[in-house]
């Protein structure tokens, strides 16, 4: 993750009564860029050692890994901010909200494209990877709200102090890793539903060379 700001501070040491009054937050434009991530698929001969290596879930007893797909979801946060009259406002953020790089999708190499059964893991993990892209964007909405509340929280005294850039900034990172956080929990929930004993054997039985 990374977090890059653009703002300059110059803060008096003495504020009169009139600065403090008028130093109020105001509305933050907010932009939320969700790239289309790439996707990128692959044989393996042994998945299982992928999914180690990448401390991703494991199968249900009993059950082979044939399939994975690997994505590391991360966001980068830029703040603009300006300086009037010893009082600092935020007025811009730009979050990119997507994947640290192209989601992997890696397929048993027992399996050759066109077959039943290559065909049933490819699509099994598709699956995984529209929660993934559908996780950002569900909550791309809810990142800017929250953004601007933790911007409209800010006093007065707080902007015009001489921390005002870095409280702002902190407001902004926490608001922007809550939601996160709440979207990284529901795509490993909504990950979690597909890979069941249920589910694979539904998806087993649509091919009979396993």
């Amino acid at each position: 993750m990374r977090f890059l700001t653009m703002a300059t501070v110059a803060i008096a040491s003495i504020v009169s009564t009139g600065v403090l009054a008028q130093c109020r937050p105001i509305p933050v434009q907010v932009s939320v860029q969700t790239p289309e991530p790439q996707v990128v698929l692959s044989s393996t001969p042994n998945v299982a050692a992928v999914a180690a290596s990448a401390q991703q879930l494991r199968s249900p007893a009993g059950w082979h890994i044939n399939g994975l797909a690997q994505a590391r979801p991360t966001y980068d946060l830029r703040l603009q901010g300006e300086v009037m009259q010893d009082c600092y406002r935020p007025k811009t953020v730009a979050v990119t909200l997507g994947f640290k790089e192209p989601i992997q999708v890696f397929i048993a190499s027992k399996y050759r494209p066109g077959t039943c059964e290559y065909e049933a893991i490819r699509q099994h993990e598709m699956q995984h990877v529209r929660i993934y892209r559908n996780s950002i964007t569900n909550y791309a909405g809810r990142l800017q709200f929250d953004i601007n509340n933790a911007v409209a929280s800010l006093s007065p005294q707080q902007l015009i102090s001489a921390q005002a850039q870095q409280l702002s900034f902190n407001k902004v990172v926490e608001a922007t890793a809550r939601v996160f956080d709440q979207m990284m929990e529901e795509s490993r929930r909504l990950n979690a539903s597909l890979d069941t004993a249920e589910n694979y054997r539904y998806e087993q039985a649509r091919c009979s060379n396993w």
